[in-house]
């Protein structure tokens, strides 16, 4: 008995496969964590859906997210510089320390999870968008377009609209972490003014009468940003305040903060 037990958590073990046990320390102490309980968000995608052949907002429906644990605050100039100094993320402005590390595409901070986690042996990635819409609790706004709106240039100047109206006065300048606050869940700067990359997609399709959605197909070269409000930016681009926004209102700047997936093992993650 004792035999098959082992032989079957072998095998478990070998269909999920273990975590890579690193060569050298991690390159920089754990960024603190948050540990964000299961619950439930208000959920509609951002893109182009239509009803009846014309253009339509989705409606908003409730969606319920896996808990999960996320960096309190946005990865650091410093943290982003070690993984520059391997040659393992492109080498953008990193200098400024404990300020966020901007000026990065979606690729710069899927490139920087990558090597975080093979220095650590753990694994790391980009939040999803629902995980993000869950760590950002009330410091989120949703700039989506009048749904009446019916034109495509009406609808997008409605979003920008939005934009403009969520954001206020709020000044462009970078402050170090924590600089922003911290929301009810005790994430950090969440809202600021720099916009984090997720592994979201802007999306085409169709509505069913009732506003939900009845197909939709993502196209994954424009990348979901959370912010005070999602912004949709083509993926290749690490300064969309001068372009490269898909829709709406740019972001000032843009960042990203990672989740940590669970350890269920020694040295296994799922």
């Amino acid at each position: 008995m004792k035999t098959i037990v082992i032989l079957s958590v072998l095998a478990a073990v070998g269909a999920l496969g273990w975590a890579a046990i690193p060569d050298a320390p991690p390159p920089f102490a754990t960024p603190e964590l948050i540990e964000i309980a299961q619950g439930e968000v208000g959920w509609r995608p951002l893109g182009s859906f239509a009803l009846d052949g014309k253009s339509r907002t989705p409606r908003e429906v409730p969606v319920e997210v896996e808990g999960f644990s996320i960096m309190k605050y946005q990865v650091s100039r410093d943290q982003y510089a070690a993984c520059v100094a391997d040659d393992a993320c492109a080498a953008v402005p990193v200098t400024g320390g404990q300020l966020p590390q901007t000026q990065v595409n979606w690729t710069d901070a899927v490139s920087f999870a990558e090597w975080y986690s093979d220095r650590t042996g753990e694994h790391w990635r980009l939040p999803s968008e629902v995980e993000w819409r869950r760590a950002a609790a009330e410091r989120y706004g949703d700039a989506a377009p009048d749904p009446e709106a019916l034109d495509p240039g009406e609808r997008m100047l409605a979003q920008y609209r939005g934009g403009v109206l969520l954001r206020g006065r709020a000044s462009p300048t970078l402050r170090p972490a924590g600089g922003f606050g911290e929301n009810s869940l005790g994430v950090a700067d969440i809202s600021g003014n720099v916009w984090e990359w997720t592994t979201g997609c802007m999306e085409n399709g169709t509505l069913n009468a009732d506003g939900t959605i009845a197909e939709s197909e993502p196209y994954c070269w424009v990348r979901i940003a959370g912010g005070i409000h999602r912004a949709a930016v083509v993926d290749f681009v690490r300064d969309a305040s001068v372009g490269g926004c898909a829709v709406g209102l740019p972001p000032d700047h843009l960042g990203f903060r990672l989740v940590r997936e669970k350890e269920v093992a020694h040295g296994l993650f799922f």
